[in-house]
């Protein structure tokens, strides 16, 4: 047996199928739509002044925002004069920024004059720009005059050292090639800035035409002596005169005379 019950706007269904009863009824309208006064609109949920208001729809997030007349863009949640300014993305953040529409761009959040500055690469820090004047490059967020510096290979790394144009570079410091070297040690395998014609000893700069770099004899560590001489526990020797000899009664190495060979 099947009845059907109409009342008002609820419909009731009930079906007697061995005693089971499904009931079905549809909800009322919602009671909390936002209600605006005389004059005034709505825009995403928020009542507005239509005579110096305006509803915008957001350029980045997409969403409708309230603005005043004259501000008829908004950037990311903030309303502008699109007369005046721009929504630009930020050439380092990568995030909106406003800025003078004559200004042209923004730069790690500074808003810059694209005809007279430029936010350029940085040679040291990857990813990393720098706002400099037009024709200037940057280095460790710094700018500088590219006629007058350059960004030099280091000798002694795969970096490189802003130098005066013409310089080189050792260890980060910068060098005139005429006057000094970056000269190599190959027992300890560093570099040193040494005048021109020094060598390099372990750190220690020395005339390459009168002194020689000699490992010691007794502790094996690198000492400058003269040429064709030899170190005995840190003094320096002419093997022809001398033998390097341990001493039983003094307890350590002494130079004696040299043995006949």
């Amino acid at each position: 047996m099947n009845k059907w019950l109409f009342y008002g706007t609820t419909v009731f269904i009930a079906i007697v199928i061995t005693g089971l009863v499904v009931s079905v009824s549809s909800a009322p309208a919602s009671q909390n739509a936002v209600k605006c006064e005389g004059g005034q609109e709505l825009c995403n949920d928020v009542c507005y002044n239509t005579l110096t208001q305006k509803c915008i729809t957001d350029q980045i997030t997409h969403e409708q925002i309230v603005c005043r007349a004259r501000q008829s863009a908004s950037c990311n949640g903030e309303c502008y004069d699109p007369t005046r300014y721009k929504c630009f993305t930020d050439l380092v953040t990568e995030e909106p920024n406003i800025c003078l529409t004559i200004q042209g761009g923004s730069c790690n959040g500074q808003c810059f004059n694209s005809l007279s500055h430029e936010c350029v690469p940085d040679d040291i820090l990857e990813g990393e720009r720098t706002l400099c004047k037009r024709g200037m490059k940057a280095y460790m967020g710094e700018c500088y005059n590219p006629g007058y510096y350059a960004c030099v290979p280091d000798d002694t790394n795969d970096t490189c050292t802003l130098c005066k144009v013409g310089e080189k570079a050792c260890n980060g410091e910068c060098y005139d090639s005429n006057r000094y070297t970056c000269a190599y040690d190959n027992v300890s395998e560093t570099s040193t800035l040494c005048r021109a014609r020094e060598g390099n000893c372990n750190g220690v700069c020395y005339p390459t035409a009168s002194n020689t770099c000699v490992v010691d004899n007794v502790t094996e560590e690198q000492v400058v002596c003269k040429l064709n001489e030899e170190s005995c526990d840190g003094t320096c020797y002419s093997p022809l005169r001398n033998d390097c000899t341990y001493s039983e009664e003094r307890g350590r190495y002494i130079l004696t005379p040299a043995t006949p060979k």
